[in-house]
């Protein structure tokens, strides 16, 4: 009896390391049905990649570049001069003089109107 179960132990033994080695000699291995297609929709190529940038292409995007700063500084500037016409129309608006006529408040905030939407619209266009 002794002989019987110390034989089935080492066959247990030897059965659990060939499953063992078995399964990780199937993880290392591709899958048998493992098909590569190549790209089904070719297209053409990127001409960037293939000529690099030409000194015309540069050339336009320096400008490019300098269209969009002086773009930036001009609703800098607008947006400090809606900034400061705001300041001045609380202040009139609050101070107890009677003298500020409503027509110079009402064209300062107009003018502010006016100039918040030709913010608005650079700062939309591109």
């Amino acid at each position: 009896m002794r002989v019987l179960t110390g034989g089935i132990r080492l066959g247990s033994c030897v059965l659990f390391t060939l499953i063992s080695l078995s399964g990780v000699s199937m993880a290392q291995d591709p899958p048998v049905g493992h098909v590569v297609l190549p790209n089904p929709t070719p297209r053409d190529p990127d001409l960037k990649q293939v000529f690099g940038d030409t000194p015309a292409d540069q050339e336009r995007q320096r400008v490019i570049s300098l269209q969009n700063q002086l773009r930036a500084r001009e609703i800098w500037l607008e947006s400090n001069q809606i900034l400061l016409l705001a300041q001045q129309l609380q202040q009139e608006i609050l101070s107890a003089k009677k003298s500020a006529s409503m027509e110079a408040n009402a064209a300062k905030a107009g003018q502010i109107e006016k100039l918040a939407k030709s913010v608005q619209q650079q700062m939309r266009a591109r």
